[in-house]
């Protein structure tokens, strides 16, 4: 076991923790460690968690961090992180790709069918055509956590999402910036992601605000650990700021309590096009390891660049192992059930 460790260096003023400087230890055992991100597996030194509320921007060769307070500084990728097949690449195409008209995640490669699953499981998807997307909102109720409790290895993902794709979904790198992923993404990690939450997670789940990829960088925003079930959270991405120069908020947030952790990155010419609410499963390999209940996604909100609402004609996919199921509850409300 070989064991590295790597600086963050902060530029200006404000540091990180109270000027502490943060290490970040990656241990290597027999060649590159992968951890669980809502963009498939990667490699651990490939995921950049930054304080909640940064600003995160591609430079020439770096990822730039502006944090309203902590100043701003700037962080080397790996070169592994943009080196095949680490890369973050594209989902494979359905085998039948003569149906261009054909926008359903419904089969493999786009969702997994079976167990165990490294892969999406439950999705509604919908294209928005020549409407750019301009923001989503929805209020995430936590499920029950799975029956092998704490003691299981596996990550659950749930999340509302956009992408800007090449028209098929979860597939493309159009230009001029390449393909992006915005989620707020509610987790169920107790011996992966939510183990580094602020506080420690005593449930298992956590939450924080995604981007990817940056400069081939999985980036999140603070974990936050003070998540149980029944809780709600306001998963939201917004455009904050107008036109191919504008800028995304991604923001997770207690209903109740206020708590959030959000960050920004800028929308480079991006048109996002296709929408989903989604679960994105890791190391699940029994109905054990899945959520009790439903996830419930209620007051689902979609609108275009100029603020405009939009009505989804969402693609489900079909049902799933453990009798999992995605449906529509009504209009606004999406409920992901198993077990």
């Amino acid at each position: 076991r070989v064991c590295m460790t790597t600086e963050i260096e902060m530029v200006g003023r404000g540091m990180w923790l109270a000027g502490v400087l943060v290490m970040l230890m990656v241990t290597v055992v027999e060649g590159i460690d992968l951890v669980p991100t809502p963009f498939g597996l990667r490699p651990k030194q490939c995921v950049l968690e930054v304080p909640t509320g940064s600003h995160v921007e591609e430079m020439a060769t770096t990822v730039r961090v502006t944090h309203p307070t902590l100043g701003q500084w700037e962080h080397t990728p790996d070169p592994i992180c943009l080196t095949p097949p680490y890369a973050p690449t594209p989902r494979p195409v359905r085998a039948v790709v003569a149906d261009p008209g054909n926008q359903s995640c419904d089969e493999p490669p786009c969702t997994c069918d079976s167990l165990p699953c490294n892969n999406w499981i439950d999705t509604a998807g919908y294209m928005t055509g020549d409407r750019v997307i301009g923001g989503m909102s929805t209020v995430m109720t936590v499920p029950g956590t799975p029956t092998n409790g704490n003691g299981g290895g596996q990550t659950l993902f749930y999340f509302p999402g956009a992408e800007n794709t090449d028209g098929t979904p979860r597939h493309g790198n159009p230009p001029p910036s390449g393909r992006a992923i915005l989620q707020p993404v509610l987790t169920y990690g107790p011996l992966t992601n939510c183990q580094g939450s602020t506080p420690r997670s005593k449930t298992g789940w956590c939450i924080a605000s995604w981007y990817c990829c940056p400069k081939g960088l999985t980036t999140h925003s603070t974990y936050l650990g003070d998540v149980a079930p029944g809780d709600k959270w306001l998963g939201l991405f917004n455009l904050t700021s107008p036109g191919a120069d504008g800028t995304f908020e991604v923001v997770s947030q207690n209903t109740a309590t206020g708590q959030k952790t959000s960050l920004s990155c800028p929308r480079q010419g991006r048109n996002f096009n296709w929408a989903d609410i989604t679960l994105e499963i890791y190391s699940v390999d029994t109905c054990s390891g899945l959520a009790i209940g439903p996830m419930t996604f209620s007051e689902i909100a979609l609108w275009d660049e100029r603020m405009s609402p939009i009505s989804p004609e969402w693609l489900f996919t079909s049902k799933k192992p453990c009798d999992g199921e995605i449906k529509p509850a009504d209009a606004k409300t999406i409920t992901i059930t198993h077990n």
